[in-house]
């Protein structure tokens, strides 16, 4: 029996994804300041894709430290729009806002992701999707919000 892949994440989706595809995984969610680090990097004037990058890089390296002889995943997704970096909503309020915001434009969402071993990187992408929202009317936001609750929440983009 190989052993599992060890997921440095909380994300119920991801997590979702891997047994779907057949991978077996331990779940250890990393502990780390998102709001800090993208703060950092704004203050180098970094590229969206770099902050996917790095913060899916500190969350393998954290809990690599901590099982250096497992393989383990962080993963990020950044949601750019209009030059923007947008983050999961808190609330349902500031969901159905950034949908407004979202409505009718195009906007990239990176997702990034770096496998660690022995408490270094050892593989690592970032892929982008180049999205385009329709508009959407306030009934269809409400309706989607009502229909998805405190989902929305689990994903940068209220998807």
């Amino acid at each position: 029996m190989t052993a599992p892949l060890i997921l440095a994440s909380a994300s119920r989706a991801r997590a979702d994804m891997l047994r779907a595809a057949g991978v077996q995984i331990d779940i250890a969610p990393a502990r780390v300041d998102e709001a800090e680090v993208k703060a950092a990097l704004a203050a180098e004037n970094a590229p969206a894709r770099d902050v996917a990058d790095a913060l899916a890089e500190l969350k393998a390296l954290r809990i690599s430290a901590r099982r250096p002889s497992d393989l383990v995943l962080g993963a990020d997704q950044v949601l750019v729009c209009d030059g923007a970096l947008h983050d999961k909503p808190p609330t349902l309020d500031a969901a159905a806002e950034q949908l407004r915001r979202l409505s009718g434009r195009p906007h990239q969402l990176l997702s990034a992701a770096v496998i660690a071993e022995e408490g270094r990187p050892v593989w690592r992408h970032v892929g982008t999707a180049r999205l385009v929202m329709r508009p959407l009317t306030e009934a269809f936001i409400a309706d989607h919000l009502a229909a998805t609750g405190d989902e929305a929440l689990d994903t940068v983009g209220a998807y």
